[in-house]
């Protein structure tokens, strides 16, 4: 009779210590790196404390495909407050998963939109691979979404800098070594960022850079993993930012500009494919006004045009309303203008600058 109590309560202890480690597990922990230059851990029991939000929500991944959830948790902006701070006080953060995915939430995303921590989806518990928390920010692409997360540091944004020069990036592809890429199923040709960014000798001291895709898309991206991706410039998406070293959710498609430092690397095949065109003399391009204003090209009365060979035109802003830039048999990028002679149509077009 003893032994089978012992064996009873021995049952118990287990049962008693394996639900106990399972309470444990249903909780966790991530940290606020830099609030208020100190780094809080935040459990989800103190999440719990805050008002709770409940939302039904849709997430879209990269290719499109759709998920319905319903997620309960609470708000960042509540979390802040709780710590006696504001998410308007913040430009931008980082979040962090425990696998190493990071993505940064711009300012845009960060000021205009909620940012729920979940602990509960479709009225479950997280799954161990997806604690403590996960981040849902509604209408925003689920490359946001990071699940499993440990870490959101609060970032101070890098004072905005004058875009002093714009630089055609066919033109500097043409320039450097392509190498092949497989993408999916496809066998596409890709540049290496790093390659192309020191043929053109960029330098910047932000910590990261920005980019704008076709479809009116912006993502900013730390500028190390930027220098260690690629661009691949044929095949679908193209140019598309991607690495073999990233997940997918963080590859840029239809790459439009890319603000680097003081420079923006703009795509004319993807100005077509974002803007109006206009005709001269037959061809389609983009207005050269829209090209620069879009790419924040700071303003000025003259613009010196280059060519890669290193012959330039001077040419005014209201000639750059006349006047287009357009994509030659897909390759060589020119220009044209409506009220101007032909020693100003300029082929092979790397570089714009303002003539201040």
């Amino acid at each position: 009779m003893k032994k089978i109590s012992f064996i009873i309560l021995l049952v118990f202890l287990i049962t008693a210590i394996t639900f106990g480690t399972v309470v444990s597990a249903e909780g966790g922990e991530f940290v606020i790196s830099n609030l208020k230059e100190k780094d809080i851990t935040i459990s989800v029991e103190k999440l719990k404390e805050l008002p709770v939000v409940e939302k039904d929500v849709t997430s879209v991944d990269s290719s499109g495909d759709e998920d319905d959830y319903t997620v309960k948790g609470a708000l960042f902006s509540d979390l802040l407050e709780s710590l006696d701070a504001s998410k308007e006080d913040l430009k931008a953060m980082q979040l962090i998963a425990g696998d190493g995915y990071s993505i940064e939430i711009p300012e845009p995303i960060l000021k205009n939109n909620q940012i729920i921590l979940a602990y509960e989806i479709n009225g479950e518990p997280l799954y161990d691979n997806v604690k403590p928390v996960r981040v849902i920010i509604p209408e925003e692409r689920a490359m946001y979404w990071i699940k499993n997360l440990t870490k959101i540091n609060i970032i101070e944004m890098v004072k905005t800098v004058d875009i002093d020069s714009l630089v055609v990036l066919e033109t500097t592809i043409n320039q450097v070594e392509k190498v092949d890429y497989t993408y999916y199923e496809s066998q596409d040709k890709a540049v290496k960022v790093a390659n192309l960014v020191d043929n053109i000798g960029l330098n910047t001291d932000k910590r990261t850079i920005a980019f704008t895709a076709a479809d009116g898309y912006e993502k900013d991206e730390q500028v190390d993993i930027f220098r260690e991706g690629y661009i691949k410039i044929t095949g679908d998406h193209a140019p598309m930012f991607l690495s073999p070293d990233i997940p997918k959710g963080m590859y840029v498609k239809d790459v439009l500009y890319v603000g680097y430092g003081s420079t923006s690397l703009a795509s004319i095949d993807s100005a077509m494919k974002a803007f109006t065109a206009t005709t001269i003399d037959g061809t389609e391009g983009i207005t050269l006004a829209k090209v620069i204003k879009e790419a924040g090209l700071i303003s000025a009365d003259k613009y010196k045009l280059i060519a890669s060979d290193g012959y330039s035109v001077e040419v005014s802003a209201k000639d750059m309303e006349n006047g287009i830039v357009y994509l030659e048999n897909g390759e060589m990028v020119r220009c044209a203008f409506s009220d101007l002679s032909k020693k100003f149509w300029i082929k092979d077009l790397y570089k714009i600058e303002p003539i201040k």
